[in-house]
């Protein structure tokens, strides 16, 4: 899909570094990845950290922009410098990965540019997607009727 091309974005998009771990929570990643000082992280609008038990993520979510395109370039951006910090949290046995997750309607789509995939890729982590349902959708199965 061409970059210009009219096409509904996921919505409430998010794009997250999650690293999962019995110890892992908001206070060790913050550790790990090294921004506890880093000014650029604690006044970056839609960039934060969030945890959770056994799990915690570096997330730009569409506070930051509505676009899959530039949640993840901002992401690439904070993480290429601390590329050492991810490879050691893999080598600790962390599972480490990044996920890309909304809702997505009919008609909607996700367009992440040639140059951010390549960034993603380099980041050596794996890039996951994953969709979640509107609150208030109807939750019945739409083929039931075919019983």
């Amino acid at each position: 899909m061409e970059p210009g091309a009219k096409l509904k974005p996921w919505g409430n998009l998010s794009t997250s570094l999650v690293v999962s771990g019995q110890e892992v929570n908001s206070a060790f990643l913050l550790a790990e990845l090294q921004l506890a000082d880093s000014a650029e992280f604690s006044s970056s609008e839609g960039v934060g950290i969030y945890s959770g038990p056994g799990w915690a993520t570096f997330t730009v979510d569409e506070r930051h922009s509505k676009s899959a395109d530039e949640q993840a370039a901002e992401l690439i951006r904070f993480l290429s410098p601390r590329k050492l910090a991810l490879d050691a949290l893999k080598e600790a046995g962390k599972p480490v990965k990044v996920d890309m997750a909304g809702v997505a309607e009919s008609g909607s789509g996700l367009y992440v540019s040639p140059d951010v995939l390549a960034g993603l890729a380099e980041l050596g982590v794996p890039v996951t997607f994953t969709t979640v349902r509107a609150s208030g959708e109807d939750e019945e199965d739409p083929l039931a009727w075919l019983d």
